[in-house]
């Protein structure tokens, strides 16, 4: 939060304003922003005189009397921040309008300008002794004191940490000298305690979660007839109420209550505004199935940061740390229970191999098994096989444990992969054009046939209702040449497949924005580039597809004949099985699972010729861009290698 003073204003009002808007200071003017008046030292003198004048009926420049002061013109106000805070001067200047819009309301003359001249950003804050409304502004230590607390409330909502200057500290109840004392030497308790609360009223859910932090940072509370707390360390109880106003009970919940709903509110709009950025960006491709899935990622990002009611990025690494330690603990659980599981089979096993043993065996076990299954007998008294059965009910039981388990495993990675997300994406929106924009290139070059026929397909109706209604105005050089042809040809009695081919064209061009020949020729040499890519994957494709039937042909023969010994070539199948080997499949599950990877080596050799031919119909569409502005003559036809080298002939004058 940032230390506020303030300073009445009762002469040169001009002087004041021509001091916060001096061009050294702003940048040249750029860090000026204003309320209901101009930005400007001159007009904005003029703008508050008129309002002052009219309901003071005093002039606003009058001189300093005799004895005493004049009346107060406008109100000055400075607003420091913290250099270890970082913020910008666009962020600053947003801080000062919200401070001046939540005090003094919608019809208050105000100029803000942000000076980065020190080391210590600030802004000064001008304010008009009267509003639009004719409401009288006063200033004195209520009215600061007020400022203060909308000012620390509005940066609590920036995630701003508090900033005390030297010599100047929170304004809180001090019992005394000695601590007094104690708070100038960094020593007192209670500041300690003041600090912390500070600190965990904006990540904290209620009170109770405050008192929950707390204790896991060392702090003690008792509940009597007052709430008293003690920091880690000391020796006494203190109550919440000696700590100051703000610090009672009742204050701390309605901190936590204004600053959630009011942090919720900033923290989750940036989420909002760039699905609305990524359409208004796409143009044409905004309702492809690319764009709607990155759209749908954000928006199921939205309403789950609305769901837990997360204000802040603090809050989500702190529910982030939290899922993840959940997420760690179950997996540790599931993996004991998965020993245990691995155990108990075991010595099932074990025991019903123990009532398949002789009586030798029993009596003298040699094999490792043998010895296996009479100890396990032995520590659980088995009588019978029957007896097994209640090792198979505790079998039972930890799977049904361990079904549930992995259930929730499953709930908590999900929660940690949705907290993660929103951490990672919080770092990329705040720098929003650049994201924006990378995201949209992403989605573009995701695009399916389907997406693209469908969106030159709603380009075509849009410009056929165009050219029905009324011409379209604001277009390139390109696009205005080629819907003239349009119009020409629509008018002649010619082909309707002609002027078909120039709309789709025309739908082409206004997808990707084409303003150049180009352009076209750019994307269309990208297509083409793309193309080939496809087609040397495909060809790698078909090639471990051939030795894949191959060991598949291989496998089937040794699979159906390995037991066979009338099998009329052993030196066929000998080769059989080293290729069966190689290739894990030795068995019937083996060549199964070489049967299911040749599928989708199919699969996936289908998705890719499907890409193979949308690439090869762009590159139709983007060279059919090219013939048509070559064919209307939009640019002059370039002169060939012989015509170069003889320069044009002069015209001579008569």
């Amino acid at each position: 939060m940032p230390f506020i003073k303030s300073k009445n204003i009762h002469t040169t009002p001009n002087r004041s304003l021509n001091y916060i808007c001096d061009p050294k200071k702003t940048q040249g003017g750029l860090n000026i922003v204003s309320v209901n008046c101009m930005p400007d030292p001159r007009n904005a003198y003029q703008d508050m005189k008129r309002i002052y004048e009219y309901y003071s009926n005093r002039r606003f420049n009058e001189p300093k009397p005799k004895s005493g002061q004049a009346h107060v013109k406008m109100i000055h106000y400075i607003q420091s921040f913290d250099p270890k805070d970082n913020i910008s001067i666009d962020t600053a200047q947003q801080i000062g309008l919200d401070t001046v819009s939540e005090m003094f309301g919608e019809n208050v003359q105000a100029v803000i300008a942000t000076h980065d001249d020190t080391d210590v950003l600030h802004n000064h804050i001008m304010i008009n002794a009267y509003a639009l409304d004719g409401k009288h502004f006063l200033s004195n230590k209520t009215t600061l004191k007020k400022i203060k607390r909308i000012s620390d409330e509005v940066c609590l909502r920036y995630g701003i940490e508090p900033y005390r200057k030297k010599g100047h500290e929170q304004e809180t109840k001090i019992s005394g000298y000695h601590e007094w004392q104690h708070i100038r030497n960094k020593t007192s308790w209670k500041q300690l305690i003041r600090d912390k609360i500070d600190e965990l009223v904006p990540i904290a859910d209620s009170f109770d979660d405050l008192v929950r932090m707390m204790n896991n940072q060392g702090f003690t509370f008792k509940q009597g007839k007052n709430i008293c707390v003690k920091a880690p360390g000391q020796q006494r109880y203190v109550g919440l109420k000696t700590l100051g106003e703000n610090y009672s009970f009742e204050t701390i919940n309605k901190r936590i209550t204004e600053y959630r709903g009011k942090a919720l509110a900033v923290f989750v709009e940036p989420y909002q505004i760039i699905i609305a950025s990524i359409r208004t960006k796409a143009g044409a491709y905004r309702n492809t199935s690319p764009v709607n899935d990155t759209c749908g990622r954000f928006m199921r990002l939205y309403r789950f940061i609305t769901q837990e009611k997360i204000a802040s990025l603090a809050a989500a690494e702190i529910k982030l740390t939290n899922a993840e330690r959940n997420y760690a603990d179950t997996l540790q659980k599931v993996q004991a229970l998965k020993e245990k599981i691995y155990s108990l089979e075991s010595e099932i096993k074990s025991a019903n191999h123990y009532f398949d043993m002789n009586f030798m065996q029993r009596t003298f076990p040699k094999k490792s098994d043998d010895k296996a299954a009479v100890a396990i007998i032995k520590e659980h008294g088995f009588k019978s096989k029957d007896d097994i059965s209640v090792l198979s009910e505790q079998l039972e039981k930890y799977q049904s444990e361990l079904a549930k388990l992995n259930e929730q495993l499953s709930s908590e990675g999900g929660e940690v992969q949705k907290f993660k997300e929103i951490v990672e994406e919080y770092y990329h929106i705040k720098d929003e054009s650049s994201y924006v924009e990378k995201l949209v290139q992403e989605d573009k070059e995701k695009i399916t046939s389907d997406d693209w026929n469908s969106m030159i397909a709603e380009l075509r109706k849009i410009i056929l209702d165009e050219l029905d209604t009324v011409s379209r105005a604001g277009m390139y050089y390109i696009e205005k040449q080629i819907w003239d042809k349009i119009v020409k040809l629509r008018t002649m009695n010619v082909e309707p497949h002609e002027a078909e081919q120039l709309i789709r064209t025309l739908a082409v061009i206004r997808a990707d924005g084409i303003q150049k020949i180009e352009d076209a020729r750019r994307l269309a040499a990208k297509m083409k580039y793309s193309e080939q890519s496809v087609k040397k994957k495909r060809g790698e494709l078909h090639r471990e597809i051939e030795k894949l039937n191959e060991a598949i042909n291989r496998a089937d023969v040794y699979v159906r004949y390995k037991d066979d010994p009338s099998f009329r070539d052993p030196g066929f199948l000998e080769m059989c099985r080293k290729i069966a080997e190689e290739n894990g499949a030795t068995d019937s599950n083996g060549f199964e699972r070489l049967v299911a990877r040749r599928g989708e080596l199919k699969a996936k050799d289908h998705k890719l010729s499907q890409k193979e031919y949308f690439y090869r119909k762009r590159t139709a569409d983007y060279e059919s861009v090219i013939e048509a502005v070559q064919f209307i003559n939009i640019y002059p036809q370039e002169r060939s290698a012989e015509e170069k080298k003889t320069p044009p002939k002069k015209k001579l004058r008569r």
